[in-house]
């Protein structure tokens, strides 16, 4: 063999490894950090509760404060995270290998291994659900115990902690039983233990959901006096006015900082009583039936369809608003059918005395109504026959006519036009005129949305429209201008918080899955409680059910909250914005040539 070849002089003698820098931290650097560290960061993200946002600088020029930063930047943990030198909380652990290693352990009494001999020493499980007492006994009839779960009161805190995160997770005891099931663990509760936990459960997240409620109305109280604006809406669990079980939420109308005020859960079914009603003459029914609601043990709490559910949760919640809050709600937000406001209204006796209510309209709504009176126009006028340019044009629709993209366009910009100019009715309605003149050639009083405005070479009689399209569409511009309509959407909110709260309690309750009353009370509460402080407020729950909440609970729940921020400032970006505009309109392209179509809201 020959010399090795000489090493080049500007050449370190071994490369240093400086692995994929581009990569985030492994689990074994993350387990070897110091958990002081990590409790600070969790701290300081907390503290300024806006996360880093991966987006560019001119991304986030345009971004607004999102309303989740408004809300959660109020809550200042009271908790802090210093149990960084000691282990806690909860752990996976086989059963077999935690025997194996006792019974290496020294008996204190004979000073032998306490398994040295299989066949003298035995080992014997008292199991209480997930919790467990293991005993272990010498061949010397010494006895060592464990215990793998502290008590909270007379019950395993472990047994307590498990179900109420089933709850959280919009599971019930068969999502229980599959989820212990695949971590080859012991099987949850019986059903009637498991109705004892939900009850403590219950009443505990009930608890703290009245603290959070109470809070909201002490800052609309501080902000607004005590005649407020409120949203009122209703959702059902299940679709096509068909439901047992229906919720109504009314929440404070305050800006960004909209929070849950009152809430109603009504039920039309009971099945205790439906079993007990097959099995018992009609007599007997109706005295162990007044006996049964006597006791509060009946999920039913109305009587009626669930279509006049929301109503009458509505009247339920204005009539005790004095009593409950101090407050009164002396402007219903709602949609524009509602029968819950005219319920209200109409009340006999009134429900406050010598105060009127007074309608508002949801932004959204009315946004909507645009796209869907359009879209009546081009349906009525299919059929219909235009001179134009000497030709005959069949209907305003298709090619060369008022398609879906251009309806969805014009329906953003009148949704715009309304938050654009919130509490100038005149400014208000001359943008939105402003819409159908840029249609018809004019942009005199264009926006900035104009291209006229822009100065970019493209012209700005793009998507114009024939004027015998114009005239057509004109009666629904002079409709959704009207003074009174107007007058009412400019306080410029929305019902949006609302449909926000009520995606999280159906994340809670999942809609596929039928359930009594008191598991919806429990899921409002629990999403009233996220919705209004965050997650982090939760611990107070485990503080209700004599526990202390744990270092690893508290920092999951501020990482939830931090993660929650995230979303809604990248959402809130302007270029995030555009994408969910275009995405829009590309659908609507798909289905332009179309006679028929679907807008959402279409009651309206």
């Amino acid at each position: 063999m020959g010399k090795p070849k000489p090493r080049r002089p500007d050449r370190p003698a071994k490369r240093k490894f400086n692995g994929n820098q581009h990569a985030g931290p492994t689990k074994k650097m993350i387990c070897e950090q110091d958990l002081r560290s990590v409790t600070e960061s969790i701290d300081a993200s907390y503290q300024n509760i806006i996360p880093h946002v991966p987006t560019s600088p001119s991304d986030l020029r345009d971004v607004k404060t999102s309303a989740s930063s408004v809300k959660l930047k109020q809550q200042t943990p009271d908790v802090v995270l210093d149990k960084e030198d000691s282990l806690t909380g909860f752990r996976f652990i086989d059963l077999e290998l935690l025997i194996e290693f006792v019974q290496k352990l020294l008996c204190p009494e004979c000073k032998r291994p306490i398994g040295e001999n299989q066949r003298l020493s035995t080992v014997v499980e008292h199991r209480t659900n997930q919790a467990s007492k293991v005993v272990f006994t010498c061949q010397c009839q010494h006895k060592v115990d464990f215990l793998s779960s502290k008590k909270c009161g007379k019950v395993f805190e472990a047994n307590r902690r498990f179900p109420l995160a089933i709850f959280s997770l919009g599971k019930n005891h068969c999502g229980a039983k599959r989820f212990l099931g695949n971590m080859n663990m012991p099987p949850p509760p019986h059903k009637k233990s498991w109705q004892n936990h939900k009850k403590q459960c219950l009443k505990a997240t009930r608890t703290v959901a009245s603290e959070c409620s109470s809070q909201a109305v002490a800052e609309v109280k501080t902000s607004k006096g005590t005649d407020v604006i409120v949203s009122v809406d209703g959702t059902w669990q299940r679709r096509g006015f068909s439901s047992k079980n229906g919720v109504v939420t009314v929440l404070s109308v305050n800006g960004q900082n909209s929070k849950v005020l009152d809430t109603v859960t009504l039920a039309n079914y009971c099945n205790v009583c439906a079993k007990e009603k097959n099995s018992l003459s009609e007599i007997d029914f109706q005295q162990w039936q007044a006996q049964h609601t006597a006791e509060g043990k009946c999920q039913k709490n109305h009587t009626g369809s669930a279509g006049s559910m929301e109503p009458e949760g509505a009247e339920r919640i204005f009539r005790r608003s004095e009593e409950k809050h101090g407050l009164r709600y002396t402007h219903y937000l709602g949609d524009g059918d509602s029968k819950s406001y005219s319920r209200i209204k109409n009340a006999d006796p009134p429900v406050y005395d010598g105060v009127e209510i007074a309608k508002l309209e949801c932004c959204g709504h009315v946004q909507k109504r645009m796209g869907r009176q359009l879209t009546n126009k081009v349906t009525e006028l299919k059929t219909t026959t235009f001179q134009h340019d000497g030709k005959q044009k069949k209907g305003i629709g298709g090619r060369g006519g008022l398609k879906k993209a251009g309806i969805l366009t014009i329906q953003g910009h009148y949704g715009a036009a309304i938050r654009g100019n919130v509490g100038n009715v005149p400014q208000m309605r001359k943008a939105i005129w402003a819409i159908w003149e840029h249609r018809n050639r004019q942009h005199t009083n264009c926006g900035n949305w104009c291209p006229t405005k822009k100065h970019n070479g493209v012209d700005p009689n793009k998507n114009s429209l024939p004027s015998y399209i114009m005239d057509a569409i004109k009666p629904v511009f002079v409709t959704l201008t009207d003074d009174s309509l107007l007058q009412k959407c400019a306080h410029g909110g929305t019902q949006n918080t609302n449909e926000s709260f009520h995606h999280l309690i159906w994340e809670r309750c999942p809609k596929t899955t039928f359930c009594g009353r008191d598991r919806i009370e429990l899921a409002v509460a629990d999403a009233t409680i996220v919705f209004n402080s965050g997650e982090i407020k939760r611990t107070d729950i485990f503080v209700e059910l004599k526990m202390e909440p744990g270092f690893y609970t508290t920092m999951c729940f501020m990482e939830l909250d931090g993660a929650r921020i995230q979303r809604a400032e990248v959402q809130g970006t302007q270029k995030v914005k555009q994408q969910r505009q275009q995405r829009a309109l590309d659908n609507a392209e798909q289905y332009a040539d179309t006679e028929e179509y679907y807008l959402s809201g279409a009651h309206e």
